[in-house]
C-alpha cells in the first residue's frame, strides 16, 4: 500500500510525498557462507509487488553472516526505494538488530570487528537525507504473509546461489 499525498511547504510550493511499504528479510547459510536477501515494496500503482531477491557468496566477516544479510537486504530496500522516487518507507523485518544498528551512535566496539556494521549504518544515515525511514519490526514466522514471503524468498536464494566461482 502507497499513499500519495501533497503537503504546501509554502503557498507556491507543493511536495509530493509517496510512502512505500516494504517487506525485508536476510538469510545465512554458515556451511557455504551464501546469504540470501530478499524484498518485497508496495509501490500503490500495482496489485502486485515489486519484488527483489538474491544470493552471494560472503568472502569475509563469515562469523557475522545473518547480520550482514539483514543488512543488505535494507539497504536494497533503500536504494529500490530512491530509484522509485519515494519520500517514505516503512520496512517491515523481523530482526532486532535492523533499526538499533542503523544509527552509527549505536555502533560498539565489538560491532568495530566487522566493518558492515559501520558501512550499514552510515548508509541509512546518509539515505536519511533523501528519504524518511521507518523501522517496524514483526514477529519472525508469524502469520505475517509477507513476512513469511519475504522469509522464504531469502531462503531460496541461500539454496540456490551458486557457491562456485
Amino acid at each position: 500500500m502507497m499513499l500519495d499525498k501533497s503537503i504546501t511547504i509554502h503557498q507556491d510550493i507543493k511536495m509530493k510525498i509517496r510512502i512505500a511499504k516494504i517487506y525485508i528479510d536476510g538469510s545465512y547459510n554458515p556451511t557455504t557462507y551464501v546469504i540470501g536477501c530478499a524484498v518485497v515494496l508496495f509501490d500503490g500503482t500495482s496489485k502486485r509487488p515489486y519484488r527483489i531477491a538474491f544470493g552471494k557468496k560472503l568472502k569475509s566477516q563469515i562469523n557475522y553472516g545473518s547480520s550482514i544479510a539483514e543488512m543488505t537486504a535494507v539497504k536494497t530496500a533503500i536504494k529500490a526505494a530512491i530509484s522509485q522516487g519515494f519520500t517514505h518507507i516503512r520496512i517491515y523485518h523481523d530482526w532486532n538488530g535492523q533499526d538499533f544498528f542503523s544509527h552509527t551512535e549505536n555502533i560498539k566496539i565489538r560491532h568495530k570487528a566487522c566493518p558492515n556494521f559501520i558501512e550499514y549504518a552510515n548508509y541509512v544515515d546518509s539515505a536519511r537525507e533523501k528519504i524518511k525511514i521507518r523501522f517496524i519490526k514483526v514477529k519472525a514466522h508469524s502469520d505475517n504473509e509477507y513476512n513469511r514471503l519475504v522469509d522464504k524468498m531469502a531462503r531460496v536464494q541461500v539454496m540456490t546461489c551458486s557457491v562456485y566461482e
